[in-house]
C-alpha cells in the first residue's frame, strides 16, 4: 500500500513537471523538436577495451594537476549540495526559454536543422566517450542555445558554438563549450557574417569581451565507461557534506587568499537551484588598489616539514580513485575558466554540477541514465537546457561584471587619487636587490624549494615542497658541482627558500616558463637573520613523462657546460622535484627577452620570421657559440626564439639545450649551426634550415 502510494506521488510530481505545450500540432517543426528532445543514449552501448591497454584505464595517482592544488582558499570548493530535481529544474528552465522564445513572435524552421548522428556504440576509452556525446547530442544542443538565445530571427540553424575535447590521458578527456572564433578572437569574419544573423554592434562587442575573458564556457570531464568510473559517478551522495579539499603536504606553510571574487548569475540559477533564492550576490570589494594578483596572508611556523613522499624515494604506494578527486579536478578546472557548469559523464551514467562562487558550493545533480532517462527530461533536451542555461549565464555574469567592475574602477580611482604623493611614488619605486651572487651563494646548498603560485585564481594555500634532485651550476661553484646534502624532516627559515610563480611567460615542447620572485633568510655571523629577494629568476615546470625526460637531459647539458665553464650560457640554480606531483622543475636566471619578442615590441608584427641585431650582439652570439662547441655541445635549435637579450645590461645569452647532444669520442660538425645562426644574422632565416633537428 505504502509503495503504490509512493508511485502515485512520483507520478503526480512527474506529470505536473511535464513539458507544456510549446508548439501548435500543426507547426511543421514539432516532429523534428519531439524527435531532438527525445534522444537518449542507445542501449546497446558497451565498453570493449583495447588490448594491453586495460591498465591504462586505472589511474595509479589522483587525477589532479599541479595547479589543481595552488587554487587560492577563497575560491576551493568547501561545500557539496545534492539535489536530485536539478535535472527537473533544467528541463522547466527549457521549457521557459522556448515559450519566451515563441511569445516574442520567433519560430522554428525546419531548413538546415541536422539530427544526423554517429551509430558507434562501442567505447574504448574516454576520448570515444566524448566523441559520441559531441556528435549525438552537443552539436544539436549548440544550435539551440545560439538560435534561441542570440540570433532568433535568423531562419537557418546556425551555431555561434561548438564543443572542444583534449584526452588528458586513457581515462580522462576534457572538454569544454566555447565560440567558434577566427584566429584575431573575433566571433565572426566579417560584419556581413554578423548582419546576416541579425547581431547588433553592441551585442556583437559583448560576445568578443565573453570570448576573451572566458575561452571555455562550462567544464565537461568524460571517463572511459568501465566498472571502475561508473562505480565512481554512482558513488553515494550526502545531501550536504562539508568536501575536503586536497592541498600540498607542506606543514608550517598557509596562505589565506583575500581578493575580489568572481560573481555568480542569480536571476536564473535561482531557478534551477532553489536554495539560491534567498542568497544575494556577493561583491567583495578589494583592500586596495587592484594589480591583478590575489592578495594573500601568510603564516609560517618556526619548521617547516616538507611532503613525506617526496625526494628520491621509489615507494610507491597503491592508489585507490576517489570521487572527490574528480570533483575537485573538474572544479579547478571550472575556477580556472570561471565556469559555472561542471559535467561529469562516463557514458552510461552522467552527473551535472552548478558552481555556486560566494559560498564555494557544488550543487550536485542526482546520477542521470544516459539510456533510461525516461521521465521529463529525457536526456537530449535536458542537454539543450544546459547548453541554454550555461549561455544564459555567462551572458548575465558578463553584464553583472561591466556594472561592477565600472563602479569598482571607480572607487579604486578614488583610492589612488586619495594616497599621499609620496607613498604612491614609494609604491611605484622598484625596490633595490641584493647581488645576484649573495643569493646564488645562499640558494646553492640548500634541498628545499618551497613553490607558490600568485597570479589569477592561483594563491597557494600551502607551498609545493620541491626538493633538490640536481646541484647547482652556477659559476661560483665550478669547475666541480656542489654536493648535495642529505634531506632532513625539518627545516629551519634559513635552510630553505620561496618562490613566487607569476603568470607563465611562455610554454614550449619542454614545459611551462614562469617568472619567479625568490626570497631566503639569511643567517648573519651575529645570529640574526636577514631576508635577501630576488625577482630575476625563472622556473621552467615540466610535467608529462616526455617533458621530464627532456629537462632532466637540459639539465643534464648545462651541468656540462657549467664545469666547461662557457660563458654566455644562463646560469641554472639545479633541479627540483615537487614531493606530492612528481612535477620537475629547473631554475634558472631570466636572461631577459629572446630576439623575436624584442623583434615583435619594435615592429608592432604578430610573429616576425626575422629579426635585428647589432654589431656588438653578433659577436657575442659568435663567441659564445664557439664556446659552447669547443665544450663538444651541438645545440640542436637555433633559432632567434633561444637568443636573449637583457634589455638593461645589453648580455646575451643562450637557451633551451633539450634538444642538445654532448659529443663522446667523435668530433661533430658544429659548421651547420654556423650557418643557421649566419642566416639569423643575414635575416636569411627558414624553418627548413632546421629539419635535421627534428
Amino acid at each position: 500500500m505504502a509503495i503504490n502510494k509512493q508511485n502515485n506521488l512520483v507520478d503526480i510530481f512527474a506529470s505536473a513537471l511535464a513539458s507544456p505545450k510549446m508548439l501548435d500540432a500543426d507547426d511543421p517543426f514539432l516532429p523534428l523538436l519531439k524527435e531532438a528532445f527525445d534522444f537518449n543514449y542507445d542501449p546497446s552501448i558497451t565498453h570493449e577495451t583495447r588490448p594491453n591497454e586495460t591498465r591504462a584505464l586505472v589511474p595509479d595517482s589522483p587525477p589532479l594537476t599541479f595547479h589543481d592544488r595552488h587554487i587560492g582558499s577563497n575560491l576551493v570548493l568547501k561545500r557539496l549540495v545534492y539535489i536530485p530535481s536539478l535535472a527537473h529544474g533544467l528541463s522547466k528552465l527549457c521549457d521557459d526559454m522556448i515559450a519566451e522564445f515563441l511569445g516574442n513572435g520567433d519560430k522554428f524552421f525546419d531548413n538546415d536543422f541536422n539530427l544526423a548522428s554517429n551509430g558507434r556504440v562501442t567505447f574504448e576509452d574516454s576520448k570515444s566517450v566524448g566523441k559520441y556525446y559531441r556528435i549525438n547530442v552537443g552539436r544539436v544542443c549548440h544550435k539551440f542555445a545560439s538560435k534561441i538565445l542570440l540570433h532568433p530571427h535568423y531562419d537557418p540553424w546556425s551555431s555561434l558554438f561548438s564543443m572542444y575535447c583534449k584526452s588528458q590521458t586513457l581515462f580522462l578527456t576534457e572538454g569544454w563549450l566555447q565560440f567558434n572564433c577566427t584566429k584575431t578572437g573575433d566571433v565572426f569574419v566579417n560584419d556581413e557574417e554578423r548582419l546576416k544573423l541579425g547581431i547588433s554592434q553592441s551585442t556583437h562587442h559583448k560576445l568578443v569581451d565573453i570570448n576573451r575573458r572566458h575561452p571555455h564556457l562550462a567544464a565537461w570531464n568524460f571517463f572511459p565507461m568501465t566498472d571502475l568510473a561508473i562505480g565512481l559517478l554512482r558513488n553515494q551522495v550526502s545531501s550536504e557534506a562539508n568536501f575536503i579539499w586536497d592541498n600540498c603536504r607542506t606543514l608550517g606553510f598557509q596562505t589565506k587568499a583575500s581578493s575580489p571574487l568572481p560573481l555568480d548569475a542569480t536571476k536564473f540559477v535561482a531557478q534551477v537551484v532553489p536554495a539560491l533564492k534567498t542568497k544575494k550576490t556577493r561583491v567583495s570589494k578589494s583592500l586596495g588598489v587592484s594589480d591583478g594578483s590575489p592578495k594573500a596572508i601568510s603564516k609560517v611556523s618556526k619548521f617547516i616539514e616538507p611532503s613525506k613522499t617526496g625526494g628520491t624515494s621509489k615507494r610507491r604506494h597503491h592508489y585507490r580513485p576517489e570521487f572527490r578527486h574528480l570533483l575537485q579536478h573538474a572544479w579547478a578546472k571550472a575556477v580556472e575558466n570561471d565556469g559555472t557548469f561542471i559535467i561529469l559523464n562516463c557514458g552510461r551514467y552522467e552527473r551535472i554540477g552548478i558552481r555556486h562562487r560566494a559560498s564555494q558550493t557544488l550543487y550536485l545533480s542526482g546520477l542521470i541514465d544516459t539510456v533510461n532517462i525516461q521521465r521529463d527530461p529525457r536526456y537530449r533536451k535536458l542537454h539543450v537546457a544546459l547548453n541554454m542555461a550555461i549561455v544564459r549565464d555567462v551572458l548575465e555574469r558578463h553584464d553583472l561584471a561591466t556594472t561592477t567592475g565600472t563602479k569598482r574602477a571607480a572607487e579604486e580611482a578614488d583610492i589612488e587619487e586619495s594616497l599621499p604623493t609620496a607613498k604612491r611614488r614609494k609604491a611605484a619605486m622598484p625596490t633595490d636587490e641584493p647581488e645576484h651572487s649573495e643569493i646564488t651563494k645562499e640558494i646553492g646548498p640548500r634541498m628545499i624549494a618551497l613553490v607558490n603560485l600568485k597570479y589569477g585564481p592561483f594563491c597557494s594555500p600551502t607551498p609545493a615542497s620541491f626538493i633538490r634532485i640536481g646541484p647547482s651550476c652556477a659559476p661560483i661553484f665550478q669547475p666541480e658541482l656542489i654536493r648535495m646534502q642529505k634531506l632532513k624532516r625539518k627545516y629551519l627559515a634559513h635552510e630553505y627558500f620561496t618562490l613566487v610563480l607569476d603568470e607563465p611567460r611562455g610554454e614550449g615542447a619542454t614545459g611551462i616558463v614562469h617568472p619567479t620572485t625568490l626570497e631566503a633568510q639569511v643567517k648573519l655571523p651575529s645570529g640574526e637573520v636577514s631576508t635577501v629577494k630576488s625577482s630575476n629568476l625563472v622556473l621552467k615546470l615540466a610535467f608529462s613523462k616526455e617533458q621530464q625526460k627532456r629537462l632532466r637531459h637540459e639539465f643534464e647539458v648545462y651541468s656540462h657546460l657549467a664545469q666547461k665553464q662557457v660563458k654566455g650560457v644562463i646560469t641554472v640554480h639545479g633541479l627540483f622535484r615537487d614531493s606530492d606531483s612528481g612535477v620537475l622543475g629547473l631554475l634558472m636566471d631570466n636572461g631577459g627577452q629572446n630576439l623575436r619578442q624584442r623583434e615583435m615590441e619594435r615592429t608592432g608584427e604578430e610573429m616576425p620570421l626575422q629579426v635585428s641585431l647589432s654589431e656588438a650582439e653578433r659577436a657575442a652570439f659568435t663567441a659564445i657559440f664557439k664556446s659552447i662547441h669547443e665544450a663538444r655541445v651541438r645545440h640542436q635549435d637555433v633559432r632567434a626564439d633561444n637568443l636573449l637579450v637583457n634589455p638593461t645590461t645589453g648580455e646575451v645569452f643562450v637557451i633551451d639545450f633539450d634538444r642538445a647532444s654532448i659529443a663522446g669520442a667523435f668530433y661533430p660538425d658544429y659548421d651547420i649551426e654556423m650557418r643557421c645562426l649566419q642566416n639569423i644574422f643575414d635575416k636569411k632565416y627558414e624553418l627548413m634550415n632546421y629539419d635535421y633537428y627534428h
